[in-house]
């Protein structure tokens, strides 16, 4: 597999296995540019409800018909949901804001003096 595009420098800097850990709801950052980056997390959100579905429909009809063929549909179902989560794109995540060391600094005010 190769390198997939990061949506901040257009570059082929994201490894397979960094965009697998995206589909986890994993945080990831380009190496080059240090923008961050997640999947789409809608698209996500709904094929984890697709694959949480798959598990416990196929898993419930598998116990309560004692039957391997839904066992190996529900195995089948993950699998290729598993499959479309690498291809759900990549979207742009704000830059964190650093911390500044002039506020650490201060001493907070009281309200009551002004």
């Amino acid at each position: 597999m190769e390198n997939c595009e990061c949506p901040h420098c257009c570059e082929q800097t994201i490894r397979p296995t960094q965009k697998i850990m995206a589909g986890k709801w994993v945080t990831i950052l380009c190496p080059d540019c240090q923008g961050r980056m997640c999947t789409n997390p809608i698209i996500l959100a709904l094929l984890y409800f697709m694959l949480t579905w798959n598990i416990f429909f196929f898993g419930y009809m598998a116990i309560r018909e004692s039957s391997i063929g839904y066992a190996v549909m529900m195995v089948v179902g993950w699998a290729i949901i598993e499959f479309f989560i690498y291809y759900i794109p990549l979207s742009r995540m704000r830059a964190l804001k650093p911390k500044s060391t002039e506020n650490q600094n201060r001493e907070p005010q009281d309200p009551n003096n002004g």
